[in-house]
């Protein structure tokens, strides 16, 4: 895999939560614009790359693979509170200086299980690579802003956000290991899991994103922008 897919990974969250420990909840509302652009990319690249190369070998497991995923999110979703797709709340204070493990744990776990893919499945890691990317800006944004409201040591928390930075490139840098080690068969099954992810997020985000299940001018613009650059990453890749 090229180094510039790890080094994006890796800079992405780092940017996003950068952001927020610089500006805290200033830009939520630009978040949530960037969110649907970001919403509309993962869902579809998830349709025209993942999928397509996920059902290219016959597999009686990958639709139960797909929900396995799908379910797994919401798994996640239960510790992390929404974090993994940018959802900014107001979190309970917490004056003992507590981490809030079960919050960072989830992130690290799901950030980390969307890089494996990336080493091995050299057809869709470019595309996929910058869609993970778009997604964890945001999440480590929220995820910054929330452990700021925790009253946790400043050092600690840009400790924090260097090791989520690192799980994605993590993930994928064990794909890439794991290769020579285990047949395609099994790849298919962990992109498949991932596919499941990828579309309850995707999903997610699009329709915490609308205001009674519309969508203002401005997002639904960034939405269709999202399709449009992963219409044209699917087509020119």
């Amino acid at each position: 895999m090229s180094a510039w897919i790890y080094f994006l990974l890796f800079v992405a969250p780092l940017s996003g939560g950068l952001i927020a420990l610089k500006t805290g909840y200033k830009n939520e509302l630009m978040l949530k614009t960037f969110l649907a652009f970001a919403g509309g990319f993962i869902f579809s690249i998830t349709i025209l790359n993942v999928l397509p190369e996920v059902f290219s070998i016959q597999n009686n497991y990958t639709s139960l693979l797909i929900l396995a995923g799908f379910f797994f999110q919401i798994l996640i979703g239960k510790f992390s509170e929404g974090a993994e797709h940018g959802h900014l709340h107001t979190h309970r204070h917490n004056h003992s200086m507590a981490l809030p493990v079960g919050l960072f744990l989830s992130l690290c776990l799901h950030a980390f299980t969307e890089g494996v893919p990336l080493g091995v499945i050299s057809e869709v890691n470019k595309v996929m690579g910058f869609g993970i990317a778009l997604h964890e800006l945001p999440a480590a944004f929220a995820l910054m802003s929330i452990l700021q409201t925790e009253h946790i040591n400043k050092k600690l928390i840009l400790g924090l956000l260097i090791v989520y930075a690192m799980m994605s490139p993590a993930g994928a840098l064990l794909g890439n290991v794991m290769r020579f080690n285990f047949s395609e068969i099994i790849f298919n099954h962990i992109l498949a899991f991932v596919a499941g992810i990828f579309l309850y997020i995707s999903t997610t985000i699009l329709f915490e994103n609308s205001e009674n299940h519309h969508f203002s001018f401005k997002k639904l613009a960034a939405v269709l922008g999202g399709v449009i650059l992963a219409v044209a990453a699917s087509l020119l890749g």
